[in-house]
């Protein structure tokens, strides 16, 4: 015996009841109506935002990078681990990460070539300049963070990123509200209407960065992007002369799931563009499919600095290609008090003005 299908209302649920009156089912609750082609196309649209996100990527075999008489050198950190690529001739360092003095130099070995990497186009001076102008900003950090020596530490590191590309569909299903306002000479009124929309869209993704290290911080790469990748050039050793290269120590497959959530986002960001006229906006259900993603291996340029103040240790990262900034400053509380009791007397004062002009004026 076939089982009988139950038609809903797809905005509040209640049971729809078909109408002779009028050829459609309605919906005593909410009072709306629907043909009944209606409802197969809703059916159908809510069945494929709710099928199961596949995300598909192609495996990717790393190769060796060996290279005869290198003038290269790995160089380990003891303390964070980081493992930075740098010319032979260096002999010690200090890690751009943890900022170690004590870098122990081992033999230009287990190194993975890139496919491509994005040259410095930011070179020191002008990457030390940039501090220096963000300091000026701050007016409450400590002098040590605007000296020149300081700002000299600065290194420039080629950090490792796994590059993402494919081409995705996506069905998502909002729920959203559309509210009318309007008032009489008795009464204002407020009408909600409720909606459910349907989208459905492909977009092709290039680059997709995922940082490769476990020493570089996440919100920190993701903040310097984006990077211009028609920069990009085939991998040459000769790139790597006078900076240090870090070496990729989070898989492809440690990273796939970032990569999908960026996807998933980005998506649903998009198609969620096109529901401006409502308001209200929440996803519903999403799903977010494609085949044959293809995954490279990339070195991106970074200027890094560590400053230890008060036990804490600030970094701060430049965009090696476009000079874009993040950083966290301290304050000095040497500072903040002098400028809390500025502010303190500066008030005092313009209370005991404007009291004695008042008095003045027989105000008070």
């Amino acid at each position: 015996m076939e089982q009988v299908k139950n038609y809903k209302c797809p905005c509040c649920s209640a049971a729809l009841i078909f109408k002779g009156s009028t050829q459609k089912l309605h919906c005593d609750s909410c009072g709306n109506d629907y043909e009944p082609e209606t409802l197969a196309q809703i059916d159908e649209a809510d069945s494929a935002a709710q099928s199961q996100s596949k995300y598909q990527w192609d495996n990717y075999t790393p190769r060796e990078f060996v290279m005869e008489d290198s003038p290269f050198a790995v160089y380990a950190c003891p303390s964070c681990g980081a493992e930075i690529t740098a010319d032979a001739s260096l002999g010690a360092t200090v890690c751009p990460y943890c900022d170690n003095t004590t870098i122990l130099k081992d033999k230009f070995e287990g190194v993975y070539m890139p496919d491509y990497v994005i040259p410095f186009r930011v070179e020191k001076n002008s990457a030390m300049g940039i501090l220096r102008e963000a300091a000026k900003k701050k007016l409450l950090i400590p002098k040590m963070f605007k000296s020149e020596s300081k700002l000299k530490e600065i290194k420039g590191v080629y950090v490792p990123f796994w590059m993402f590309d494919c081409k995705a569909d996506a069905d998502i299903t909002y729920n959203a509200q559309r509210v009318t306002a309007w008032s009489d000479s008795k009464y204002n009124y407020t009408k909600t209407d409720f909606f459910r929309l349907f989208r459905s869209g492909t977009a092709d993704f290039a680059n997709i960065p995922v940082d490769a290290s476990t020493k570089a911080d996440d919100e920190y790469m993701d903040a310097l992007e984006p990077f211009n990748y028609n920069d990009a050039v085939k991998f040459d050793p000769a790139y790597l002369s006078g900076y240090l290269a870090d070496k990729y120590d989070v898989s492809v497959e440690d990273s796939i799931d970032r990569a999908n959530r960026r996807i998933k986002s980005s998506m649903e960001s998009m198609l969620r563009r096109d529901t401006m006229a409502y308001q209200m906006v929440q996803t519903a259900s999403s799903s977010i499919r494609f085949d044959n993603g293809k995954v490279r291996y990339a070195l991106l340029p970074v200027w890094m600095l560590n400053v230890a103040y008060n036990g804490q240790m600030y970094k701060f990262a430049i965009n090696g290609q476009t000079g874009k900034t993040i950083g966290n400053y301290p304050v000095d509380n040497g500072k903040l008090f002098l400028l809390r009791a500025a502010i303190f007397t500066a008030t005092a004062a313009l209370s005991v003005g404007i009291f004695y002009i008042l008095r003045k004026w027989g105000l008070l």
